[in-house]
């Protein structure tokens, strides 16, 4: 019953899955059409970035809509009674669609780990023909004992403009500073070309040796900073993946720093996708044991609508919470709280339920 009962949920999924991507890619390439690259490399890759991207959006609404089609559909069959009438409990039927969801849904949270979240950005570099970077200007940092100036930093390609770096001691007084046009992020560290170094004498006294400066040809500081954590910190609309939110979390805490930004991407990237586990417990729970107790065609719009309003406020609730409009906790957290101990209670319930 498990193994039969996964492969028609999870073909359900693939049906709808691709038919919403289909769609979306589709609908937004129309808005891009007549600026669409002349080679046909780009465009593919264009199409290519662009399903990653729809990816966002159609996985964790596939997995709803299929779960609302998968049970209209047993009901409709009589299946669902047939296996109530054999000793399943509904329960046991709700478990393979619950087990596929969540795995389906922990697969979404370890995308965004990965580069994947960047393909928005790629998708429309390619479009404006930017060479892959989104371009911020003059930002002014404080990493560590440093603080850094980027005239202009291309996250994309990890290359920066006009850096300026001022190191300070643990008494806050400047002991160097080092310039340069340009430099790249390579490894772990920003490696500066044609660097001019500057170290402060430690006692200033009239007379005696100043300022001393030196020219480097490749200079490798700021471990560990890396391009995108700027975009995390200083965008409205930070695109970042979950490993490079982490490393922001870390620097802006070391610093004393507001950090409700960052804390409502992580929300958002790692706990709000469960919302799709606890939205099927209500499906499950408020579905019929036979087509004649309900209208079938009615009980499927509302699930449809209850699903779309689901994922629309949380949607909703991220954007706000990253935008800094109310504390993430208050805008994610306590939701999805309610949410969990209102479908525990239905979980629970759901055998009961006649």
């Amino acid at each position: 019953m498990f193994l039969y009962l996964s492969r028609q949920y999870f073909r359900l999924i693939l049906i709808v899955f691709s038919a919403l991507q289909v769609f979306f890619v589709s609908i937004d390439s129309l808005k891009y059409l007549d600026q669409m690259p002349g080679s046909a490399n780009l465009i593919i890759l264009f199409f290519v970035y662009d399903f990653l991207y729809a990816i966002n959006y159609t996985l964790p609404i596939s997995i709803l809509l299929a779960a609302i089609v998968f049970y209209i559909n047993l009901i409709r069959s009589n299946q669902y009674t047939a296996f109530l009438a054999l000793g399943y409990s509904k329960r046991q039927i709700m478990r393979p669609v619950l087990w596929i969801s969540t795995i389906l849904v922990i697969f979404y949270i370890s995308l965004n780990a990965t580069p994947f979240v960047y393909a928005q950005e790629k998708a429309e570099a390619i479009i404006s023909q930017e060479n892959f970077s989104s371009i911020t200007e003059d930002l002014l940092v404080k990493y560590k004992n440093n603080y850094v100036y980027f005239g202009k930093i291309y996250p994309l390609i990890k290359k920066a403009e006009n850096i300026k770096v001022f190191e300070l001691d643990e008494n806050s007084v400047l002991t160097s500073f080092t310039q340069a046009k340009e430099t790249h992020f390579i490894g772990d560290y920003w490696v500066l070309d044609d660097a001019i170094y500057s170290k402060m004498p430690e006692h200033i006294e009239l007379g005696k040796k100043g300022l001393d400066s030196a020219q480097i040809n490749k200079l490798k500081i700021l471990k560990g900073f890396r391009p995108k954590i700027l975009d995390t910190i200083y965008q409205n609309k930070p695109s970042v993946s979950i490993a490079d939110a982490f490393q922001s979390l870390i620097i802006l805490q070391n610093q004393d720093a507001n950090h409700s930004k960052i804390r409502a991407l992580l929300y958002n990237f790692i706990l709000v996708p469960f919302f799709v586990p606890l939205i099927i417990i209500i499906i499950a729970f408020y579905s019929p044991m036979l087509s004649r107790y309900s209208n079938l065609s009615l009980l499927g719009f509302v699930f449809v609508v209850i699903s779309l309003v689901a994922w629309g406020l949380f949607f909703a609730f991220g954007c706000l919470s990253i935008s800094g409009l109310l504390p993430p906790e208050m805008m994610l957290l306590i939701p999805l709280a309610i949410l969990f101990a209102l479908c525990l209670s239905y979980y629970c319930r759901i055998n009961q339920k006649m």
